[in-house]
């Protein structure tokens, strides 16, 4: 985005800020990944039948699992929002 495609924006102007969709879809699929991972983790420790060194790998499996789960989830939605809230009308 150039600086000719952004609005200016004052501040007694309340216009509508324009999401770039690429920080949208971004940032909640960080954040829900993060969020997935733990989800993940915590499931393993949960369904582990005993803390043992294999839990350590439920655990690994558990977090990447969660993690990718969340990290699409995120990107889905980031890209949902900024399509709906992002385009001009």
């Amino acid at each position: 985005m150039t600086d000719e495609d952004r609005p200016n924006i004052d501040e007694g102007n309340h216009q509508q800020v324009v999401v770039d969709p690429s920080d949208a879809v971004t940032g909640l699929g960080f954040v829900l990944g993060l969020v997935g991972a733990a989800v993940g983790v915590l499931a393993a420790l949960l369904a582990a039948p005993q803390f043992d060194a294999y839990t350590i790998v439920y655990c690994l499996i558990g977090g990447l699992a969660g993690g990718s789960a969340g990290v699409v989830t995120g990107g889905m939605i980031g890209a949902v929002f900024s399509v709906a809230r992002g385009t001009p009308r």
